[in-house]
């Protein structure tokens, strides 16, 4: 059980490094062109950052045996199948198809990491 709860903990620190490089790549892409939407770009990285944190605690949570992690990574890995159809749909196929992979992965390992008894 300790092994499938580091498992999905180092998975749900993949997706952290996964989204804090993502959220870099658009700070950089911000600042060195043009944007038109200036707004929604500050957005987007802020949800970035706030879902990188929320994630790196769930996947610290897990890892100690606390109750909130296993469902906040379940549910983030939730809405990561959905953005991986959606990039899937707009012809990112290797990025969707990897998103999507390390998602179900990540989900069914927290899922598995559920104690046959629930100690008080």
């Amino acid at each position: 059980m300790k092994r499938i709860r580091s498992a999905a903990a180092a998975l749900a620190n993949l997706e952290v490094a996964f989204l804090l490089a993502l959220a870099l790549y658009l700070f950089i892409r911000t600042t060195t062109s043009e944007v038109t939407e200036l707004d929604a770009m500050i957005a987007e990285i802020t949800f970035l950052l706030l879902g990188a944190l929320g994630l790196f605690f769930a996947g610290r949570g897990l890892k100690r045996q606390k109750r909130y992690g296993r469902g906040a990574i379940v549910m983030a890995n939730l809405i990561a199948l959905g953005v991986a159809y959606y990039m899937v749909d707009g012809g990112r196929l290797l990025w969707g198809i990897t998103l999507g992979l390390v998602a179900l992965a990540t989900a069914a390992l927290a899922i598995a990491s559920i104690p046959d008894r629930i100690q008080d």
